[in-house]
């Protein structure tokens, strides 16, 4: 089973309640801003309080744990600085919008990534384990009970080094480095070192697999993400070698320890990593440093709110510009022509940053060519300009569909279309649409109390043109509902058949699932297929009986 397989998480719950727990969010970090600033509670602060707790529950319940205990323990924190409003501790409030950032961002990148990587969660949530005052929970935690299960661990015996006074004092000097965050490569040296001496030194002690998996850990600590809890684990270790060397015999750890260190060891991507992992029977779950990296870049790069903004003034800006070409670019001035060329080049160098190059250069190569006064009578340039700048606009869409969900957003399967004007185009069809659905839903309801068929006269064909946006939309199962449906009506309709309230009923349903998915489009909420299970049934007994 690959890793992508093992960490792979169905966002549906989670995008479900998002809008609810940004907007908790929202509430509490306003409320702690409004208390730190007047010292004195807020109006709304405990209801903000009591959502963000639920918010906690609900995570739980949807089965992400790592983050329900981080969510608790920033609503706890919470709870303590209410507690004494005129003395609120400046590292309190910092852990708790650090709880917050971390809470909304994992959100977001779990519905995004559709991964669930807990690693990323435990320095945000020591931090708040500090600010009150409990037990840090650490790295190698989730290690400890498949240590009770396993034969010692089989690794490689170090070299003889010659015997020195001075292990202790090495070693407390590079971590030194390390964490003021100045340490060199010799730092790295001397680790690597301290590591080998004292695995050969231990080697007929009760300590001795300890020991290997300290020196496999600093043998390869320069490729390590030395996070907090890690760089706590270095600390413990320097802590256990003044115990080791003052007595040896009677020196040990317990589990966890050797679990805090394990885990720095198959956090590596190397042969002896992998072996470790192997008999440990850790799951894939546990990411290495090299796939932690990757995410990152996504847990920590810009979030869609930022990505939105952007991309709604670059979508404005060269908006103008297009409208500007399309109506006017015969008759623009070289004052125009000369304004034209400077928004270009600022486009692109905007396009650049965001990694968007081949837009960046396109734009710039368009540029270029308006040094030419005559330039813009050439229809053919004109046109070109136009492509480049649809083109540069989809680029902008493409990113800012990267930074959305796929559960929230249709298809795309034509870029040679201006993105922008098809997003118009679905808000306008889901817009119409639902406009009919309530049209047709009301004249089924007029019939049942009238019984008049000329109510419903133009009902089968709503039905069809409904379909067809659903189809449009991306649902294939709505669309043959929704058929079924017009061609039971038909059929009733031709051959001057009564239609019965529960036959009337099973249309209904079939709309209203339709209905609901038209509501989720628009407020950006994930199409359930559960949501046509009854339009399903329904349409079949329709069927059935047509």
């Amino acid at each position: 089973m690959s890793y992508q397989t093992s960490i792979y998480f169905d966002p549906t719950a989670l995008l479900i309640i998002k809008n609810e727990v940004d907007n908790s969010i929202q509430q509490v970090e306003s409320a702690v801003s409004s208390l730190v600033e007047d010292q004195t509670l807020p109006f709304g602060i405990d209801d903000a309080l009591n959502q963000f707790e639920q918010c906690a529950h609900v995570i739980r319940l949807i089965n992400i744990p790592q983050l329900a205990q981080l969510t608790e323990y920033a609503a706890e924190l919470m709870h303590k600085i209410m507690q004494d409003p005129r003395n609120i501790k400046t590292s309190d409030v910092l852990a708790l919008s650090e709880g917050t950032t971390m809470l909304k961002r994992f959100v977001e990148f779990t519905c995004l990534r559709e991964v669930k990587v807990h690693q990323f969660l435990l320095d945000t949530l020591n931090r708040l384990e500090l600010a009150l005052g409990k037990p840090l929970t650490q790295e190698g935690e989730n290690l400890t009970p498949l240590l009770a299960q396993i034969p010692p661990l089989e690794l490689a015996q170090a070299q003889e080094l010659e015997k020195s006074n001075y292990v202790h004092r090495l070693y407390k000097l590079c971590l030194n480095h390390l964490l003021k965050q100045n340490e060199t490569q010799l730092d790295y040296q001397g680790l690597q070192l301290v590591g080998a001496y004292l695995s050969h030194l231990a080697d007929t002690t009760p300590s001795a697999q300890y020991w290997k998996l300290v020196a496999n850990a600093l043998q390869h600590l320069q490729d390590t993400i030395l996070s907090d809890a890690r760089l706590r684990t270095l600390i413990q270790i320097e802590t256990n070698i003044g115990n080791f060397l003052s007595q040896p015999q009677q020196f040990n750890v317990d589990n966890l320890q050797v679990a805090n260190v394990l885990s720095l060891c198959i956090s590596q991507d190397n042969d002896i990593a992998q072996n470790l992992r192997h008999k440990i029977q850790v799951g894939d779950d546990v990411l290495t440093d090299n796939q932690l990296h990757v995410f990152s870049r996504h847990l920590y790069g810009p979030d869609f709110e930022t990505i939105h903004s952007v991309s709604k003034l670059i979508t404005e800006e060269m908006t103008e510009i297009r409208n500007a070409i399309e109506y006017n670019y015969q008759n623009m001035s070289d004052e125009k022509t000369i304004e034209l060329k400077s928004k270009l080049l600022g486009l692109a160098n905007i396009f650049k940053v965001l990694n968007l190059n081949e837009a960046a250069t396109e734009l710039v190569q368009q540029a270029a060519l308006l040094d030419n006064p005559t330039i813009l009578e050439d229809e053919n340039y004109a046109q070109q300009l136009m492509n480049s700048i649809l083109s540069a606009m989809n680029s902008i869409g493409i990113l800012e569909r990267n930074y959305t969900s796929n559960r929230l957003q249709l298809r795309v399967n034509n870029l040679q279309i201006s993105l922008d004007r098809l997003d118009e185009a679905h808000t306008t069809l889901l817009a119409e649409t639902k406009i009919q659905i309530d049209a047709t839903s009301q004249a089924l309801v007029q019939y049942i109390s009238e019984k008049n068929q000329e109510t419903i006269a133009n009902v089968a064909l709503q039905l069809t043109e409904i379909s067809g946006a659903m189809l449009f939309l991306g649902s294939k199962a709505s669309q043959e509902t929704l058929l079924t449906c017009a061609q039971f009506i038909d059929h009733a309709l031709s051959q001057s058949t009564t239609l019965n309230p529960q036959q009337i009923q099973s249309v209904l349903e079939v709309l209203a699932s339709a209905d609901m998915m038209i509501e989720n489009l628009q407020n950006k909420q994930p199409v359930l297929q559960s949501m046509f299970d009854i339009a399903l049934k329904s349409s079949q007994n329709l069927k059935a009986i047509a």
